[in-house]
């Protein structure tokens, strides 16, 4: 397996994981959050196959999420279905983790969807114990409503 950072020329690869509503959108948005340092997406290979991806965000301007240097924010985690509920994920999330805490973070937050009791039960035993707020937001007219949990 490999991890690595996804270079912006390689951002069309995601549409294997997700059906994006406005790929060209995700494109723009992501090409220019890489571009400025504002994220990072880790994915995970297995030869030539795209097993996962984890966005990371290092400034938000809602310090729960994301506070430059200290505290990253997790999101788009995702993993192919084939591939789910044999260890992938864990490996990617903890792999991640140690990168950043590598580089000096030492707070993480992920917002988790209720009715995603797998991803619920993955993050609380990796210690995200506390929930910091309830948010809703959208995404290419797609509605979500989540936690913000929190691991010190």
């Amino acid at each position: 397996m490999e991890l690595k950072k996804l270079a912006v020329q390689e951002l069309y690869v995601l549409t294997e994981l997700f059906d994006y509503n406005n790929v060209e959108q995700m494109i723009s948005e992501c090409t220019h959050d890489i571009q400025n340092g504002i994220i990072d997406i880790f994915v995970l290979y297995d030869k030539d196959v795209l097993i996962g991806e984890l966005h990371v965000m290092y400034e938000s301007d809602d310090e729960n999420y994301a506070i430059r240097g200290r505290r990253a924010y997790l999101f788009a985690f995702r993993v192919r279905e084939d591939f789910q509920n044999k260890g992938y994920g864990t490996y990617l999330l903890k792999t991640v983790l140690t990168v950043l805490k590598e580089h000096g973070y030492c707070e993480f937050t992920v917002g988790v969807e209720d009715d995603n009791f797998r991803a619920i039960h993955m993050y609380q035993a990796l210690g995200f114990d506390e929930i910091l707020l309830r948010k809703q937001e959208e995404y290419q007219g797609d509605a979500y409503e989540y936690n913000l949990y929190l691991r010190r």
